[in-house]
């Protein structure tokens, strides 16, 4: 009578594991950090768009304003209140106007967010942008 071995032994369900765990091992910072660079592409565009908006409200009311959300019907805000970057839950959104340079639009990481751990080589928690087109840190933006 012939004996037939069905299902698998430890050794081998043992080596699936491991190469289980060593695919894990890489796949899942690595995903991490395209989670952080994306997200960091989404506060560059909205950084674009508050720059936009600054130049619009410039050519309109001959002047740059700290008021990013609001009606934008008058010349006291850029009247983006109303975006969906607005409610981030990774970075927060400020204009500081200066006579010298214009307007510079930062993005700070918010505590508690992926976005603190953001400095794979360059700390990328602070995105700026100013009204000569000068982007902080380069590195970053690249």
């Amino acid at each position: 009578m012939k004996k037939y071995n069905k299902g698998f032994t430890l050794i081998e369900l043992m080596i699936v594991v491991v190469i289980i765990g060593l695919i894990m091992a890489y796949a899942i910072p690595s995903y991490q950090r395209q989670v952080i660079v994306s997200k960091r592409t989404e506060a560059q565009n909205a950084i674009m768009q508050i720059a936009a908006a600054e130049e619009k409200h410039n050519g309109v009311c001959n002047i740059y304003t700290t008021t990013i959300n609001g009606s934008g019907n008058d010349c006291n805000s850029l009247g983006l209140g109303g975006a969906q970057f607005m409610t981030s839950s990774n970075y927060t959104f400020n204009v500081a106007v200066d006579a010298a340079v214009g307007y510079t639009i930062s993005g700070v990481a918010r505590a508690g967010s992926t976005q603190v751990n953001d400095n794979f080589g360059v700390n990328c928690t602070t995105l700026q942008l100013n009204s000569l087109g000068q982007k902080l840190p380069l590195d970053c933006w690249q």
